[in-house]
């Protein structure tokens, strides 16, 4: 999806860095399993905090166990085994690919275009499977996603309006029966949403002014160049925001597991990420060479 979501690896204690690994790998195999080798490509960072977060809360842990895969034949690696948090991961991961690919089909042209619409073409029958696991969260889904499309069609210049379906989007998905802990996750998702929304605004303002794509950083702030330094300051004090709410809603989760990981990624991987992605210095993957490494 968008890779935002990640820790920062040198902050990390050896366990906590192999536990990431685990969890990243777990969905992976999940992927595979459910539906198939293509949908592990579009495994992301994002979808694997997800998994941690929904393993935190879980009563019991699942098992590490190691084994080989594609993308290491010869070496065993640690892998969580499949459990409802990466089964429920899964099938979101597989929804929300599909219908980002639809929205890469609505918005690009030329070969980004025909390249998603082929994608789309190829995912459809794990769409179709993940829809039935889980009907509600793609109706939230659809319905989040209409209204986004209706804000980008008007080109409303508010980043609140703009980045408001997208969070709602993620916080209706929150696999969890209504309580306590429900209410908190899905606040604290609704604010990872709003900030991952704003941050690829932010990263991708370049290239939407080349194109003249909606791009609600652009309208609210009336740019009148493709650089985020007059209003730097001011993004950055939204973004924070936002992550101030991540993670006061999940100091109030009921954690069992993973809180210092989890603590990483949203209070020093997503700050840094907003810091590198207001100064230009962001690179996607961490300017590694290939998906998965940290």
């Amino acid at each position: 999806m968008f890779g935002f979501i990640r820790p920062v690896k040198s902050e990390l204690r050896v366990r906590e860095l192999d536990r990431f690994k685990a969890v990243y790998c777990g969905l992976c195999h999940a992927l595979r399993a459910r539906y198939g080798r293509l949908h592990t490509f579009f495994l992301s960072y994002d979808m694997t905090f997800l998994a941690l977060v929904l393993e935190s809360i879980q009563p019991e842990g699942a098992n590490t166990i190691a084994c080989r895969c594609d993308a290491s034949p010869l070496r065993k690696k640690n892998v969580l085994e499949a459990d409802d948090a990466l089964a429920c991961t899964a099938d979101l991961s597989v929804l929300l690919t599909y219908h980002k690919l639809g929205d890469t089909v609505a918005d690009e042209r030329g070969v980004k275009r025909t390249a998603a619409r082929v994608l789309r073409v190829l995912v459809r029958s794990g769409y179709r499977r993940a829809q039935q696991a889980r009907p509600e969260a793609d109706r939230v889904m659809r319905e989040c996603l209409a209204q986004l499309a209706a804000v980008e069609r008007d080109k409303l210049p508010s980043i609140d309006r703009a980045a408001d379906p997208f969070a709602r989007l993620l916080a209706g998905c929150v696999p969890v029966e209504d309580g306590m802990d429900a209410r908190v996750l899905r606040e604290l998702f609704y604010h990872i949403g709003r900030w991952i929304y704003l941050i690829d605004a932010c990263y991708d303002v370049a290239d939407d002014w080349k194109s003249g794509s909606y791009n609600p950083v652009i309208l609210r702030y009336e740019l009148q160049e493709p650089a985020l330094a007059p209003v730097h300051d001011a993004l950055e004090t939204t973004l924070s925001r936002s992550l101030a709410a991540v993670y006061a809603a999940f100091a109030l989760l009921d954690v069992r597991r993973d809180r210092e990981l989890i603590e990483n990624i949203i209070c020093l991987g997503l700050p840094l990420v907003t810091r590198q992605v207001l100064d230009g210095t962001y690179q996607p993957n961490g300017g590694q060479s290939r998906h998965g490494s940290l």
